[in-house]
């Protein structure tokens, strides 16, 4: 099943992705264009939630992504709120996702659960 992507507005602020089963580079194409789209004033507030997830793009594809985020006008105080998923594989790709966000300068956390990082992305 492809990737969904919503908007929470009016309630937050926020971007909604969620994300199941084997997710491919095509997919977080698709969904980092879809969510451009809802936000054309600009991207503050992410929320992916991986926990439905079984696996992600290779390392390389994830570091690419990191690329492509620093060509995008993010607003400073960009958010990016992940999602744990149950999957142990795909639980150390997502790490590593997290963890090229922090290094390129971008604000990322992962949380245990939906409302838990829903509360950080609105705090």
């Amino acid at each position: 099943m492809p990737s969904t992507v919503r908007s929470l507005a009016p309630q937050y602020d926020v971007i909604e992705i969620d994300h199941s089963g084997d997710v491919t580079k095509a997919q977080m194409l698709d969904a980092a264009k879809e969510v451009a789209a809802l936000s054309p004033g600009g991207v503050h507030r992410v929320l992916a939630d991986w926990s439905g997830v079984t696996s992600l793009p290779d390392n390389i594809t994830i570091v690419g992504f990191g690329e492509s985020m620093d060509k995008v006008d993010l607003p400073a105080d960009f958010r990016h709120a992940h999602v744990w998923p149950e999957e142990l594989s795909a639980r150390l790709s997502l790490d590593m996702w997290k963890t090229v966000e922090n290094n390129r300068g971008h604000h990322a956390r992962v949380f245990g659960d939906r409302d838990a990082a829903l509360a950080w992305l609105t705090s």
